[in-house]
């Protein structure tokens, strides 16, 4: 079994390498970029959330409760839901490349395709499905799983793969970026980038919202929002107030922002990171949580005065959670 994914991984790259004419940014053009969404109204479902949901159970019973999931997304207003498909280097639909999750089901084959159901599922209930992927495996410092599959080759031909045999509407990136140096990271982007777009898919990342932190990993966001052929779309996570601080006094939600607007150089679409999961919580450096119900509804109204496209929320889990409503609601308002 090991000859044999180690064998179709090799495959899959050549066919990559020969079924493109160069990488995107680096002298190719993108004949088939798809566009990202203006007015997306977005959900991350974390693998947390499939230890919570999903994760042990038959056909059946995965496909109600996605389904339940996808009810309780679009009855929050929300037109998206962002799932996680790999986030230990291992995968939850059968990859030549990546074991069965762990984290997500329970390392082995559930004797059906989650990824598969969920894409049918999500589409039957009018919500676009994004493929999330943490591309090394990287979190808490170390690259977690198998660390042998980390590796450019594999996250190209692992996306590569999924855009070939699921029709998700793109495939997202999150902010765990382990220090291999901006240049291999760059490629990777590049590249994948150009294998999405060839399959007409959206293709988008989703830094943490301190552009100081994000500059000092591999996550070239300056070069992302500079030029095309790396991204679709951006999505700083910008998880504070317009309060924060001792005094409560410091615009930290509304200067980040605007940090990531000043670069867009090229125009590229950005979205905004909400922290829902904050929501009617507030923690001791930032007072706005508890200080208003209406943070979320603001947060996106200032997002969309100064040029951002739409919003994703952190995470599904906080959809049902009690002390979050009055904050969901009026985001929901919105409309």
């Amino acid at each position: 079994m090991k000859i044999l994914k180690k064998l179709t991984a090799v495959l899959l790259a050549a066919t990559l390498l020969t079924g493109v004419s160069g990488v995107a940014g680096i002298g190719m053009v993108d004949t088939y970029a798809a566009s990202a969404p203006a007015g997306l109204k977005g959900v991350w479902f974390s693998f947390l959330d499939w230890q919570l949901y999903l994760r042990g159970k038959d056909q059946g019973s995965f496909d109600a409760a996605f389904s339940s999931v996808c009810d309780t997304t679009a009855a929050h207003g929300l037109n998206a839901i962002f799932v996680h498909v790999r986030s230990h280097n291992d995968a939850v639909y059968p990859s030549a490349i990546y074991p069965w999750s762990s984290q997500m089901l329970n390392g082995a084959n559930p004797g059906y395709d989650p990824l598969a159901e969920m894409v049918n599922i999500a589409h039957s209930k009018g919500l676009q499905i994004h493929a999330w992927i943490n591309p090394y495996g990287y979190r808490g410092g170390a690259i977690t799983g198998n660390a042998a599959l980390a590796n450019a080759s594999n996250i190209v031909s692992g996306v590569q793969e999924i855009v070939n045999n699921y029709g998700v509407d793109g495939v997202h990136f999150d902010d765990y970026f382990p220090p291999v140096g901006k240049g291999e990271m760059n490629s990777v982007i590049s590249q994948v980038h150009t294998v999405c777009a060839n399959a007409g898919k959206v293709f988008g990342i989703s830094p943490q919202g301190n552009l100081d932190n994000v500059r000092a990993s591999s996550a070239d966001v300056d070069t992302w929002l500079s030029s095309g052929g790396y991204v679709d779309y951006l999505c700083p996570q910008i998880y504070w107030t317009d309060n924060y601080g001792a005094a409560g006094n410091v615009t930290m939600f509304s200067n980040r922002l605007a940090q990531f607007k000043a670069i867009d150089s090229a125009g590229i679409p950005l979205y905004v990171g909400l922290a829902a999961y904050r929501a009617g919580q507030p923690v001791g450096s930032d007072k706005g949580w508890g200080l208003s119900s209406t943070n979320l509804a603001e947060q996106r109204d200032k997002a969309m005065n100064s040029g951002y496209s739409g919003y994703i929320v952190y995470r599904y889990q906080t959809l049902l959670s009690g002390v979050a409503q009055p904050e969901l609601s009026a985001l929901q308002s919105r409309g």
